[in-house]
């Protein structure tokens, strides 16, 4: 995450073991203290820096789940390639797979009910901010993106 205030939002209301913050040292040094083990699986939304020092420590057989490209699309090249070692892969037979939603369609309104139910049973926390007024939208982007927010951003019309 981008902030301390966050990352303690992360470890005391939503319940991570740990965070890793953005400018706070080296992100494979905290990741290595955060998982001294390595790293089984994980769901990275970012890609960029974060997923080559999440991939430095991959155990074998890890899969990881690749959402998002946020570290391209912030970039000035959104086609910006993240430089990985395919023989470390190999040698550590990690699984790198791309999942999109629209892929899974059928799965929505099954994930929808699900959501929804835990949700209202307090099984989950979904954090958000919501900004009233559609001249509010370019402004939300912006500060989504520099990570004033936790959780979605919402721009009710």
């Amino acid at each position: 995450t981008s902030s301390r205030h966050k990352a303690a939002r992360l470890t005391r209301e939503l319940g991570y073991d740990a965070v890793v913050l953005r400018g706070a040292g080296p992100l494979d040094e905290q990741l290595r203290a955060a998982a001294p083990d390595g790293i089984d699986a994980l769901f990275d939304t970012v890609g960029g820096e974060q997923l080559r020092a999440a991939l430095a420590l991959a155990r074998r057989n890890a899969r990881f789940a690749l959402v998002g490209a946020l570290a391209a699309q912030l970039s000035d090249d959104a086609l910006a390639p993240t430089a990985i070692s395919t023989l470390a892969l190999i040698a550590r037979s990690v699984t790198l797979r791309g999942i999109s939603a629209a892929d899974h369609q059928d799965a929505m309104p099954d994930y929808l009910r699900e959501f929804g139910r835990a949700l209202r049973e307090g099984a989950i926390t979904y954090p958000y901010t919501r900004l009233t007024g559609i001249d509010r939208a370019p402004g939300a982007l912006c500060e989504l993106v520099e990570g004033r927010h936790l959780g979605a951003v919402l721009v009710e019309l």
